[in-house]
């Protein structure tokens, strides 16, 4: 190898930089993701359902705007201000729809749809009321009570509901049946959605675009806001004034989007520069001067720029875990430089011209750099097993990162040196900050079995401690602290009640008929579950229409009560009662009893699919849909509270599969998704791929030192460092009132690849005592080791300035897991070696 690198140093320098000038045109394609459900699995039931909504139906994410008025503001001028917001947003072409108040309107666009079908439509119970409805002594009252409100003062806003609906026959249907916002506890007065107390209003907007599209979640933001302007502008033309304590805020997942992208651009910019500078300067202050950081800069820099341009070629993306690579490559990268860079201008080997120095150096620490870079780049490719999809390329990228510092390390570290220091070499002499190891080595040769013991019990002690580590699973931990989005939302969920997360039950058949009988018996279930205040909301298609056993029924009922509903009587009746109330146009609603007539005489169940051309289809489109030869329905499911917590998912699953199985529906005929359903199915995959890539990784680790070393002993004793970090950490955690989670597993492969690469070091210098003094190459790896566990401390420390406080976990557990590494590198692993040798 130094050879080659002596030979072709300047090939090796100009070939490097145009690869890095091709990475950094390749990196600057990259994209950021932040959609965490893009990186689930595709072979996921619940994943396949979840985007199969998404394609056919949409999700119906919502934007929640909320309009805050002074106690002393006029009730009709803040609902001003609310319909000028709802005006304004409605016609953005980036908004599908807005909800802000009960749906009458619409309701009565659709009534003579609904009346073509009205009995098919009704439970067994209002069938009868129908027939109550249509009887002589009631059709005399309803027209009498029509002719009452048209004389009042609101008869101007009465007339339209008279002409629509004479009989008052949308009674029997529920009020808010094509009020789809389905929220609770946020109607007022007016039909406005507000809180009880009446001061906060509620808009409910229906974006184009999913929330997880982050630039139309930029873009849809930017809009709201200029609308919002225009809104109060037209509002303090109209009046004159505008109260300065009015507050319009927005929640949901476009805003939460587009701060999470903001604040994590920021975070990826502030650890990348802290990392990188922080390295920097630890490495220019232990050598003890700032000319040598020329020479490690500039290929490590090189080696992210190009793991950069391969996730270009690769991913062409980089997502929330990929994000953090930069700090994991510095930290781990700068380690092969400072074992290169501690041999090569170690005292002894600076006499030496360029090409004998560089054996020495390669001979010293060239197979201890790439063991040490294939160990922990297996380490981070054991992750990719994964089912996971973030898990696989974050492993792919980081590990082949490692290969690259390792690669260019080796090759253009030692290059540069030679362009710019000459054949002959730098004769100065530079050398890494003692930290105090001598002594401290020299103390453990005296008392190393004394050491061992204390180290030991700390140890054992540590690991009992470590026993009673927590798995910390509640996602809504990790949300940045203070953040005003998250806390209105969490506002919102107090208001409304119940959670803001719909959980989605799909229903599957063969037949149309078949899954409308189905989703009724579903949704009766359900039912049961929200009158007895197990989940907090329903929306489903069979609130509307009735299963197809039931409609049956229905007709049968018609049918068996001819008088009830003959149109003709009903018809002369009604008829009679307009003019004894002097009413004039008699022939005014001969549309609306044609509608009667056929609904009576139909001898056809209705399905959703035959009003797919009417009015209703919007309506319909939420609740069902078709795919591959099957016959879907959608129920939206409001649990009580937001499902943060692994334990509060796993038990509502259950909750459902257990009514569902009491009402005798099969499991293989519905199917639970949902962002919070996903979000709880990743957090079992996590963990599971977590568990068998450790395995993984260890057995990778374990056969690669078993081929280098093909000595069990020396093996094990490589081993100590990691074995020792394993066991202090939980305990170390526990004393600081730390949990693991899913963010700072992803630590445990790093510390598994420092903990092997600086026992392979140090296990390298014990073999090779009999060819120099024992204390003196501990001293000199050792200074290396300490170097290298401070570089990746703060490489990983940076992490600890981001906003999220997952991210700051994997900081903190890094912090702890190295220093335990560096612990047993610096301490235990030289007692033993120290009573091995005595023993000799």
């Amino acid at each position: 190898m130094h050879h080659l690198i002596y030979r072709f140093h300047r090939s090796i320098l100009i070939l490097t930089t145009l690869l890095t000038l091709i990475a950094i045109i390749l990196a600057g394609r990259l994209k950021l993701d932040l959609d965490l459900f893009a990186l689930l699995p595709s072979d996921n039931p619940g994943v396949n359902t979840f985007f199969e909504i998404t394609d056919e139906i949409g999700l119906q994410s919502l934007l929640i705007a909320l309009v805050e008025m002074p106690p002393e503001f006029d009730r009709g001028k803040a609902e001003h201000l609310v319909d000028l917001l709802a005006k304004n947003f409605s016609q953005s072409p980036l908004i599908n729809d807005v909800q802000y108040k009960s749906g009458g309107e619409e309701f009565s666009a659709l009534f003579h749809t609904l009346m073509e079908h009205l009995p098919l439509f009704l439970n067994s119970r209002d069938i009868k009321r129908l027939a109550f409805f249509l009887s002589d002594p009631e059709i005399n009252s309803r027209v009498s009570e029509n002719k009452r409100l048209l004389m009042t003062p609101f008869g101007i806003a009465a007339k339209e509901m008279v002409y629509v609906d004479p009989l008052s026959l949308k009674d029997l249907l529920k009020p808010d049946a094509l009020s789809r916002s389905g929220k609770r506890s946020a109607r007022a007065l007016g039909g406005y959605f507000k809180t009880r107390e009446g001061g906060t209003y509620f808009l409910f907007l229906k974006p184009k675009g999913p929330p997880q599209d982050v630039e139309f979640s930029k873009e849809l933001m930017a809009e709201t806001r200029r609308l919002e302007k225009i809104s109060l502008s037209e509002f303090h033309n109209q009046f004159g004034y505008l109260p300065e304590k009015i507050k319009i805020s927005f929640t949901g997942g476009y805003p939460i989007a587009v701060n999470d992208e903001a604040a994590t651009k920021k975070d990826m910019k502030i650890t990348l520069l802290t990392s990188f500078l922080g390295v920097m300067i630890l490495f220019g202050l232990s050598f003890r001067t700032f000319n040598i950081l020329f020479y490690v800069g500039l290929p490590l820099a090189m080696s992210i720029l190009w793991t950069l341009g391969f996730a270009s070629l690769v991913f062409h993306h980089l997502n929330i875990l990929t994000c953090i690579f930069s700090c994991v490559l510095i930290g781990l990268g700068i380690d092969f430089a400072i074992h290169i860079v501690n041999r090569y201008f170690d005292h002894d080997n600076v006499p030496l011209d360029v090409l004998p120095r560089l054996e020495k150096t390669f001979r010293q620490a060239g197979m201890g750099i790439i063991i040490g870079g294939i160990t922990t780049a297996a380490a981070f490719y054991s992750i990719g097993i994964s089912s996971f999809k973030g898990f696989r390329e974050l492993a792919f990228l980081t590990g082949t990162g490692i290969l690259f510092c390792m690669i260019v390390m080796i090759l253009v570290l030692p290059s540069i040196l030679l362009w710019f220091s000459g054949r002959k070499g730098p004769k100065q002499r530079v050398s890494i900050a003692g930290f105090g190891l001598k002594p401290l080595l020299n103390s453990l040769r005296k008392y190393p079995r004394t050491l061992l013991v204390v180290s030991f019990i700390a140890i054992c002690a540590l690991a009992v401690l470590g026993i009673s580590i927590k798995f910390d699973d509640n996602l809504k931990n990790f949300r940045p602290s203070g953040n005003e989005v998250f806390l209105l939302q969490d506002k919102v969920t107090a208001w409304l009640g119940g959670s803001t997360g719909k959980i989605f039950l799909v229903a599957t058949d063969k037949s149309e008929a078949g899954v409308m009988e189905t989703s009724a018996s579903i949704y009766e279930a359900l039912q049961e579950m929200k009158e007895s205040g197990m989940v907090a909301g329903i929306k489903s298609i069979s609130e509307y229409f009735r299963a197809p056993s039931l409609q049956k029924k229905n007709m049968e009922f018609i049918r068996q009560h001819p008088d009830a509903f003959e149109i003709k009587r009903i018809q002369r009746t009604f008829n009679e009662a307009l003019e004894e109330n002097g009413f004039e146009r008699l022939d005014l609603y001969d549309e609306y009893f044609r509608s009667l007539s056929k609904a009576f005489s139909t001898e056809k169940i209705l399905l959703p699919g035959l009003l797919n051309e009417t009015e209703l289809e919007s309506f319909l489109k939420p609740f069902v849909y078709q795919k591959g030869g099957y016959f879907k329905t959608v129920t939206y499911i409001t649990p009580n509270k937001d499902l943060w917590s692994r334990a509060d998912t796993t038990l509502f699953k259950e909750m459902i599969a257990r009514k569902m199985e009491e009402r005798g529906i099969k499991g293989d005929c519905f199917q639970l998704t949902g962002s919070s359903i996903l979000t709880g199915d990743l957090k079992e995959l996590i963990i599971n791929n977590m568990k068998s890539s450790l395995w993984v990784a260890g057995l990778i680790i374990m056969l690669v030192l078993l081929v280098y070393y093909r000595s069990l002993k020396l093996l094990i004793l490589s081993t100590i460092p990691l074995a020792v970090a394993l066991a202090c950490i939980c305990g170390i955690m526990v004393i600081f009132g730390l949990d693991f989670n899913f963010f700072n597993l992803i630590v445990l492969p790093m510390i598994a690849g420092i903990g092997i690469d600086d026992g392979v070091h140090l296990t390298n210098t014990y073999r090779r005592r009999d060819r120099g003094n024992m204390l003196e190459g501990m001293t000199k790896t050792g200074r290396a080791v300490v170097l290298t566990s401070l570089t990746t401390l703060v490489g990983f420390g940076s992490l600890s300035l981001s906003h999220y406080p997952g991210l700051r976990s994997m900081g903190y557990v890094a912090v702890i897991g190295i220093s335990a590494c560096l612990f047993a590198s610096i301490i235990v692993l030289p007692a033993i070696f120290s009573i091995m040798r005595h023993s000799r």
